[in-house]
């Protein structure tokens, strides 16, 4: 079983690379972030026609997240974590045994903010919802844009970034209560080198330079890290040339991890 994440910035500008990666990789299961569309403007017919299922809660020009399956799926839950500032960032449901919980976690744009406080509060309520999910879900992965780079592996520059925004000691210890609820990071389970990375800014050449962070994740319960086989980092979408009908690509590249489900 394949299930990959992708922050897709825009289903709309990226809806020709979702569907040439559905068809070059074949997912069973591919959950996205930044949809920044309205349901009634998702594309789900065309997403039909090539095989999947899609079921998603948006908002107009920000946030919104979508799973999109081979398979029908399950118990979905609409935006099952949620604050006062009701922003649409979390999709949930089951594939057979599998439950799935794809997250864009708020970004918090800088410490000590009115935003970054959004975003402690928004993960407070992800700990609990995901706590309360563990009850009756031995297999269950979370997946999306954590909006957290977990260690100083995960940076271009350790001095810059130290205590900067996705770097900061609340937000890593925010992603390390998850952890202590029984999930693994599956990125953990294989020998990736230091900065290996899975966002780069547009600005800068960031990519080809490899300023980047790892800040999408995928978490899994023992039971799905230990039948977890591979995970890959599908870079070469974050190239210009690699999508065949639009350049525009995300800054995000796709996390894919292979399940022995």
């Amino acid at each position: 079983m394949i299930v990959s994440t992708w922050n897709i910035n825009s289903i709309k500008v990226r809806i020709h690379a979702v569907m040439q990666y559905l068809a070059e990789y074949s997912p069973d299961v591919l959950v996205v972030q930044e949809t920044k569309s309205i349901d009634e403007k998702f594309p789900c017919e065309e997403l039909r026609a090539a095989g999947y299922y899609s079921y998603y809660c948006g908002q107009p020009t920000y946030n919104g997240v979508a799973i999109i399956s081979k398979k029908k799926l399950n118990d979905v839950e609409l935006n099952p974590v949620n604050t006062k500032e009701n922003q649409q960032r979390s999709i949930s449901a089951t594939y057979g045994s599998l439950k799935i919980i794809n997250l864009y976690v708020v970004n918090g744009q800088n410490v000590g903010t009115e935003k970054f406080e959004f975003k402690m509060r928004w993960l407070k309520a992800l700990n609990k919802y995901i706590k309360a999910s563990l009850l009756n879900n031995k297999k269950l992965i979370i997946l999306g844009d954590f909006n957290i780079a977990p260690s100083d592996k995960d940076v271009f520059d350790v001095e810059i970034t130290k205590n900067e925004i996705l770097c900061s000691p609340d937000e890593r210890q925010a992603f390390n209560d998850l952890l202590s609820l029984g999930l693994n990071d599956l990125f953990l389970n294989f020998d990736y080198p230091p900065k290996t990375f899975t966002w780069w800014d547009y600005r800068g050449g960031a990519f080809h330079k490899n300023i980047g962070y790892r800040i999408d994740h995928i978490l899994g319960t023992d039971e799905v890290s230990s039948v977890c086989r591979n995970l890959l980092i599908d870079k070469e979408t974050r190239h210009k040339s690699w999508c065949k009908i639009e350049p525009r690509t995300s800054d995000h590249a796709p996390v894919r991890v292979i399940l022995d489900l």
